[in-house]
This record gives structure tokens, C-alpha cells and sequence, in this order.
């Protein structure tokens, strides 16, 4: 961030006399709206351990070109109303990054219900869009009122000049600031706009994909005041709405107004920006709680044909030797020489190997219940006590049958085509009771069941070979052939064996 007490002052005083009506409330529940949210996302507050991601910036040499961009940006801001904070968005797309594997980025918002680009131009509060705004972003997402871009209501001509404003006001912050139109999407057919407004939702979603391209490609450019006035690119949302929806439902896209997200539509549309700011393929990322993986790759199929993103991995794969290995200790507590996993959500690479060669691999903890470090200190594998000791676990409380339900994983990513095999450990004092500890882990249809209960001896194993896009999924729950109410990880090694 540069000089935002400065600059932040300076958006106070530009956004003075622009005050415009707001626009009548739209048909349905809310219009483009609902209440005010303004927040802010704090790095450590959780994420929903169903949302989802991919890999760093750079081409993926086995899945295709791509434009490797800028590095990952670390601090991103949306300005919107309802279709922002409606999920909300801005915290899917952090989440996406995070599982990803990309650096955990600050991801704020201000977003008021049914505002437009004008309102929130308008707006002096020190909170408001251009006091934060000035502050200085690597990235900001602006998304406009939804009948705006459209040629029907409008007015059009001012979506483009109120996003041009922004976009000089973020370049002013910080020269290298990239700014991304988020694209909405046209009403659920059926819906009263098409009453005497639009025609169809095919009507409604081409005069919005054409002005949106239109304020990326022609407007901003000729109009800006910036010195370069060319980082800007339209996220299409809207376009993978209609790719998804020609394909017909389930999921339902639409909220019960015909006019809002629903769920699935909240995380389309944070694959799209996802993938939009990041210059990567969506598939292969994790799925919103409530979809299932079949559904959500269907998500993020549509997502990919809007972006037209192809690439997954953190630029060329490095391999390293037979025989060597890449290793990780998850738990609170950090050990010299292994790579770190302190938390539930979080990312560690790239790793280097036992060896201390250089390697492009990732580890990445996901939908973990929390952390513990009841395990034995001492074991027979020549592992550090504080490797041994402590875990994440993934379970519930409420018993045996309502862990089943519960899933983490471990995404190790960069991996160089081989055959791993992947060595895998956990320690907690005590069985519970007499439940046990039993947990499975798995990859695709292999498992294997290890009881973590006084465990100082015992390691599970895995051969693996990663995906086109260099990754392993390993899933961690309780295993259906015990009584756990909890599964444990604390220790991971991926030997190479070929």
C-alpha cells in the first residue's frame, strides 16, 4: 500500500458533487442488494473448508500456454453491492487462492446494497469505495449496478465513465494496480424484466457482455487519465452463467427472486474472477460446501470455457532425485528442516528435499477441524518429538456418524511425473474412550487405514502418481470401518521411487 492517508484524503475531496438517485429497486427479494456489508478478511479467521482452488501464476508445461502475468497480487479490493457480498464473493476468491497454493492474499470489500459505480463515487465516508480505493491494491474488482451496462435501462455511457474514474483513481494509488471488471449476468428467464424490457435473458446477457468489454477494451483505454491505461480486463461471470445454463440445471444459478446468486452461482462467479486475476484454469479446485465434485466440476468447466484459462502449475516442474523426498510436519508446532503446516487453510513451498535440492513442490491443508498436540513425543521413525507430537484432525464431536460426513485433504502440487510413495503419520494420546482413532486416508480409489491412538511406531503408505496438472489429492477423514469420532494427520513424506 503507498501513501493512503494521502491519497485516501485526496478521494475524499474528487468525490465531492457527484451524488446521482440510486436506481429503483429491481424485481425480486432485494434488489441488486439487500443490506450494507463492508468488511474485511482476517488471514487467520477461517474459510469455508468446501470453497475451493488451484495453483500459482506461471504456464503449466503439461497443461498448455498460458500468460504467467504478473506475480500473485497480495492485496485485493471490491467495490459492488449484493452480487459482491452475496457468498460473499471476495472471500471465495480468497479462499480459491489459498487452496490454490498461492500466498494467502488480503481480500477486502465495500459493497452496499443495490449502490451503482455512481453511488459509491459519491461516497465521502472514510470507509467508502474511493478513500479505500486510494489506500493502493495490486488488484480491484469493480462490479456495477446489473441493469447499468445495458443499453435498455442504462445508462451504459455512465457505467464507463464511473469505472474509468476508478480505474484512474487506482492507478493514481499504484501504477502497477491491475483492474478487473466483474461482469453480472442476466435475469433467470421467467423473471418480470422480460416483461417489456429486455426480450430474453440472451438480450440481456449480450448488451452486457457488450459493454463491459466495451469500458475494458475501447473506453478506459481512449479516456484514462493514467499513464498506462491498459491494465484493465473484464472477468466474464455473466458469459459463464449463460455457458452453464445453456447446458440447462442442476445447480440452479439463481436465487429464488430469479435475479440473485444462489450458492452454486456465487462460487461460478468466484471462479471466474479466481481465475480472472490469478491467469489460471479453474478445474481441479476444491468445491463450495453443499456441491458435490461432480457438480462443481461442471462449474468449473463453464468457468474455464468464459476465461479461457488453461494453466495450473507454479512455472517449469523440478524434479528431484529416486530416493530423496519431500517432507511436511502439520500441527502447531514448527520443526527446523521440514516444511510447515501450522493451521487448518494453509500452503507451504516450495519445499526443498531431504537432500536440500531445490523442488517446485506445494503442500496445501484443507477442511481441517482444528490442531492439537496430544500425540507422543517419542517415537521409533526418527522423527522429531515435535513432529510426533502434534496433528490437524478432522472429526466432530457429536460422534461416529457425523465424522463420516466430514473430509480433509492435503494437495501436493508441482510434483514432476514419477511414482511417489507417500508416508503418512499421526500420534494422539489415548483411544477416546475405547472408539479408537482409526483414520483413512486416500488417493482416487486407493485408501489405507492408520489408528492413531499411542501411535509411536506406525506409518501408512501410498503409491502415487500425480495428475496432468502435477498434484496429489490425499483425503483425510475417520474411517467407516471404526468407531472414530476423529482422523489425525501430522506428518507427510512423498519419497520419489522412479
Amino acid at each position: 500500500m503507498t501513501n493512503r492517508s494521502l491519497l485516501a484524503l485526496l478521494a475524499l475531496a474528487l468525490a465531492g458533487g457527484c451524488v446521482e438517485d440510486l436506481p429503483a429497486a429491481d424485481a425480486g427479494s432485494f434488489d441488486d442488494a439487500g443490506p450494507r456489508a463492508d468488511a474485511g478478511v482476517e488471514p487467520d479467521a477461517g474459510a469455508d473448508p468446501d470453497a475451493g482452488g488451484d495453483l500459482d501464476a506461471g504456464a503449466d508445461p503439461d497443461a498448455g500456454p498460458g500468460d504467467a502475468g504478473p506475480p500473485p497480487p497480495s492485496e485485493i479490493f471490491f467495490v459492488g453491492n449484493s452480487f459482491t457480498f452475496g457468498g460473499p464473493v471476495p472471500d471465495l476468491v480468497r479462499d480459491l487462492a489459498v487452496y490454490a497454493g498461492h500466498p494467502e492474499p488480503n481480500v477486502e470489500y465495500r459493497a452496499i446494497g443495490g449502490q451503482t459505480l455512481a453511488g459509491h463515487r459519491a461516497d465521502a465516508d472514510a470507509a467508502g469505495a474511493p478513500a479505500r480505493v486510494a489506500e493502493g491494491w495490486d488488484v480491484v474488482v469493480l462490479q456495477e449496478f446489473s441493469t447499468r451496462p445495458t443499453d435498455q435501462v442504462g445508462p451504459a455511457e455512465r457505467f464507463k465513465e464511473d469505472a474509468t474514474w476508478f480505474y484512474d483513481l487506482a492507478k493514481m494509488a499504484n501504477p502497477d494496480c491491475e483492474v478487473i471488471l466483474y461482469e453480472t449476468w442476466a435475469r433467470r428467464a421467467g423473471h418480470s424484466i422480460y416483461n417489456a424490457t429486455f426480450t430474453d435473458p440472451v438480450q440481456m446477457q449480450a448488451e452486457l457482455r457488450f459493454h463491459y468489454n466495451d469500458a475494458a477494451d475501447r473506453y478506459i483505454p481512449m479516456f484514462s487519465a493514467a499513464a498506462r491505461p491498459s491494465d484493465v480486463r473484464v472477468a466474464p461471470a455473466g458469459d459463464a452463467w449463460e455457458l452453464q445454463l445453456a447446458g440447462g440445471e442442476p445447480p440452479r444459478l439463481h436465487a429464488s427472486d430469479d435475479y440473485h446468486a444462489s450458492a452454486a452461482g456465487a462460487y461460478l462467479n468466484a471462479l471466474v474472477i479466481y481465475s480472472t486475476i490469478y491467469r489460471r484454469a479453474a478445474d481441479g479446485l476444491i468445491p463450495l460446501r453443499g456441491l458435490d465434485e461432480a457438480t462443481a466440476a461442471q462449474l468449473q468447466a463453464s468457468a474455464n470455457m468464459a476465461s479461457g484459462q488453461v494453466g495450473h502449475a507454479v512455472g517449469p516442474l523440478l524434479p528431484f532425485a529416486v530416493g530423496d523426498a519431500v517432507r511436511v510436519d502439520l500441527g502447531p508446532r514448527m520443526v527446523e528442516g521440514w516444511g510447515w503446516i501450522a493451521g487448518t487453510d494453509r500452503t507451504v513451498g516450495p519445499l526443498s528435499t531431504e537432500a536440500l535440492a531445490e523442488s517446485s513442490a506445494r503442500a496445501t491443508a484443507w477442511g481441517f477441524s482444528g490442531v492439537q498436540e496430544g500425540g507422543r513425543d517419542v517415537n521409533t521413525l526418527g522423527y522429531p518429538g515435535d513432529v510426533s507430537r502434534d496433528t490437524l484432525w478432522v472429526g466432530s464431536f457429536d460422534g461416529h456418524a457425523a465424522a463420516l460426513d466430514l473430509e480433509a485433504r492435503v494437495v501436493l502440487r508441482g510434483l514432476a511425473p514419477a511414482r511417489y510413495r507417500l508416508e503418512l503419520f499421526a500420534s494422539r494420546d489415548g483411544d477416546d474412550g475405547g472408539r479408537g482413532r482409526l483414520t483413512r486416508y486416500r488417493v482416487e480409489g486407493d485408501f489405507v487405514d492408520l489408528d492413531a491412538s499411542d501411535n509411536e511406531d506406525r506409518v501408512a503408505t501410498l503409491e502415487v502418481r500425480p495428475d496432468a496438472r502435477g498434484e496429489v489429492v490425499l483425503r483425510i477423514a475417520v474411517s467407516p470401518d471404526g468407531a472414530a469420532r476423529f482422523g489425525y494427520l501430522g506428518a507427510l513424506r512423498a519419497v520419489r521411487l522412479d
